[in-house]
Parts: C-alpha cells; sequence; structure tokens
C-alpha cells in the first residue's frame, strides 16, 4: 500500500551534526573525520491491516553533494487475533504457536523481528458445533517497537529525482503443537507506525588531482602546514583556509606558486599562527586557483589543540580500500607497532615500525579481504601509548 507522499512525508534538513543511531559510524564521516551533513525524511503509516505496505522517500540528489551512507529506523506497533476452527468429526484439545515476524527492506537494508504466542489447551467440539471454533487475542505483539540499520551501498538511492522503495510485510502462521492437524485458522493484524531514512552527505567540493601529501602538524601553538604539489604550474596561487566546524572555512593566508620548473614536483610550506588561545579541533585545506580561475581543493585535515604532541591523529580515507593514513597532530620518533584488529579483538595485521621525524603513517590493508568495521592501533614501544582509531573498510 503506497501513501500519499504529500500527506505523509515530512521532510528535514540538519546542519551542524548527525541524529539517531549512526552519528558515530565510521563509514559516514567525510574526508579528514569531519561530520557530514543531515538530510532526514520521515514517514508516518496509519493503522492498516494490509498484508505488506511500501513505504516511500525522495531519492538523493547527487549534484547536491556526495552521499556516504544511508540510515534506516522504525518504530513499529502490531496488533494480531487468531481465529481457529477444528475441521475433526469429535472433540479435539489444542495448544497452538503462533509465530509473526515483522518483515522490512529496501536497498541494502533488511531489519526483521519475531514474536511469539502459546495458545492453549483448549478444547474445541466436533466440527460444525458451536463450540467447534474460538479466537484468541486481540494481543499485542509489538508496541513502539524500535529498530535501526545503516548502509554505505548508495547507488539505489542517487537521482535528481524519484523515489526508492522499501516494503514492510508480515510474516507467520499458527502451528499446531497439541492436537493433530484437522483444524483451520486465520490470523488477522493491523499495524501502525513511524519510518525514516536519513542520508549523510558531504559537501560536493571539487578535489584537486595534483595536490599530494597534506599534512597539518601541531608545533607548541603552530600549525605547520606542508604539501605537494605534482606537475606544479607557476600561475597557481594557494590559500590557506581554516574552520572551527569543518564546514565553514575562511582564509588564513596565501602563497604563491613555487618558481621551480612548471610541469615539476613542488614542496610548499605555511605557518599558521593563531591570533588567540584556540580550543578544541581545527581544521585545515588548501584552496587551489589557476591561471583560468578554477578552484579546486586538497583533503581535509584535524588538528586537536588541546591535545599534548601527538595524542591524536585522524584516520584517512575513512572508508578506506585498500591503504589507511594516519596523520598525528604531531612528529613521532622512536619504534612503534601497528595492529588492525576486526571487532572481536582478533588482530588480522601487525607489524613493527621504526619512524623518524614524521607525523603521517600508510597502513596497507590489502591483506584484509572482509569488508566491516576494525579498529586500527599505534603502540609507542618506548612509553606503552596506545593510539586507537575505527576505521571502516569496503571492497
Amino acid at each position: 500500500m503506497k501513501r500519499n507522499l504529500l500527506n505523509t512525508l515530512s521532510l528535514t534538513v540538519l546542519l551542524g551534526g548527525i541524529l539517531g543511531p549512526s552519528a558515530s559510524e565510521a563509514q559516514c564521516l567525510c574526508d579528514g573525520g569531519i561530520a557530514p551533513f543531515a538530510l532526514k525524511y520521515s514517514y508516518t503509516l496509519d493503522t492498516t491491516s494490509m498484508p505488506s505496505s511500501v513505504i516511500s522517500f525522495p531519492k538523493f540528489d547527487p549534484t547536491q553533494g556526495v552521499l556516504n551512507c544511508v540510515s534506516f529506523f522504525d518504530t513499529l506497533s502490531l496488533v494480531t487475533s487468531s481465529h481457529v476452527v477444528n475441521n475433526a468429526p469429535v472433540s479435539v484439545t489444542y495448544k497452538f504457536l503462533l509465530n509473526v515476524t515483522n518483515d522490512f527492506s529496501g536497498p541494502g537494508v533488511s531489519v526483521n523481528e519475531s514474536a511469539s504466542r502459546v495458545y492453549g489447551p483448549t478444547l474445541l467440539s466436533d466440527s460444525g458445533t458451536a463450540g467447534s471454533q474460538t479466537v484468541y487475542g486481540p494481543d499485542t505483539l509489538f508496541r513502539n517497537s524500535v529498530h535501526s540499520t545503516s548502509s554505505n551501498s548508495v547507488v539505489s538511492y542517487l537521482a535528481p529525482s524519484g523515489n526508492v522503495d522499501f516494503t514492510y510485510t508480515v510474516n507467520g502462521g499458527l502451528i499446531g503443537q497439541m492436537g493433530g492437524i484437522k483444524y483451520a485458522y486465520e490470523i488477522k493484524s493491523k499495524y501502525w507506525g513511524k519510518f525514516g531514512l536519513t542520508y549523510f552527505w558531504c559537501p560536493n567540493a571539487v578535489l584537486s588531482t595534483n595536490i599530494k601529501d597534506f599534512a597539518a602538524v601541531k608545533s607548541n601553538k603552530n600549525i605547520n602546514l606542508s604539501w605537494i604539489v605534482g606537475n606544479n604550474l607557476t600561475s597557481n596561487t594557494y590559500e590557506i583556509q581554516v574552520s572551527k566546524n569543518g564546514r565553514e572555512f575562511y582564509a588564513a593566508g596565501n602563497t604563491e606558486a613555487s618558481s621551480s620548473a612548471s610541469g615539476a614536483s613542488a614542496k610548499y610550506t605555511y605557518q599558521y599562527n593563531p591570533n588567540q588561545v584556540v580550543t578544541g579541533k581545527l581544521y585545515f585545506r588548501i584552496r587551489q586557483t589557476d591561471a583560468n580561475g578554477k578552484v579546486s581543493y586538497s583533503a581535509v585535515r584535524v588538528v586537536n589543540m588541546d591535545s599534548q604532541g601527538g595524542s591524536a591523529f585522524t584516520a584517512y580515507p575513512n572508508p578506506a580500500v585498500n591503504k589507511v593514513s594516519l596523520q598525528f597532530d604531531g612528529n613521532l620518533n622512536g619504534e612503534y607497532k601497528v595492529d588492525v584488529t576486526n571487532q572481536v579483538g582478533q588482530v588480522v595485521i601487525s607489524r613493527p615500525l621504526k619512524l623518524r621525524n614524521t607525523s603521517l603513517v600508510d597502513v596497507n590493508l590489502e591483506r584484509i579481504s572482509a569488508p566491516g568495521m576494525y579498529y586500527v592501533r599505534l603502540k609507542d614501544a618506548a612509553t606503552g601509548q596506545l593510539y586507537t582509531s575505527r576505521i571502516m573498510i569496503n571492497r
């Protein structure tokens, strides 16, 4: 049963954070660990007795930004009544087990929950007589039952217009546990609820293809920025941009292109000096403008101004495929050990490292074949200090 979208669908654009259980899921984060924007749709399903209902939400317009993942939730109530008739020519004592399952499915999303009830023993008289049938219920099997799940398989949700459909179905039956099988039954159900779909997306900034190894390293109260430009053009200009929330950036300084030969690689450095005491996180990116006015950006790097030395890092890209980079707030020196573990704590990658005056650690993930959530940790062999982050691996 497809309901009128104009009557049942409400839209809320949430800027400045994520709502719901998926807020901390790493696969939803933008580059540099920045929280994405959230576009939330809600759908109210009025009480119905249909065997299934189609819940529709608008698709995500890819011109708006980059869709990282989707999150689905529902709050559902369901009431059933079971009508049983004895078809045997003699009186029979019956006992039944009622099983009912909520099934909700859509692109990359599947939610189900079961409930059961035991009825009887109940004596039903022989077929055709007044006492040959009974009704169990109505019973509330689900009362405001809440479910949520998320997916980063987003292709089916992308289109400038149109809807994406989810199907809710009530499945189940009445199983005889005593008295044989000479009975007939009918289960009547009615259900209602609220459903929601949230799109987590990132701004559609054009990333530069020739800005590489962009790093932001804290040094006392200053931030040292460095990046390498491949195929350097002397006509380019570079604007250093900073943000306190990862979305609203403002200019912090400028640097002209290197005077090295056009087409060669060039390394750039810039020291950002906050003009006041800054706490919390600062986000940095490089805005590149060429001679024709075309603008592109580096990836975003984040520095935690409250951390000491190299006690904080950002893992990128996240989700990762074959490699993840750990960008620390400060330089590391000495012997370390890097481990990658799955969600049950099993070590899937482990190797020692000798680091010298570097803030960037690359971890090869090619040995991991199964996608999912993992934890990457770096341990300082001398002090025992441990740095940990959660990452999502896609395959």
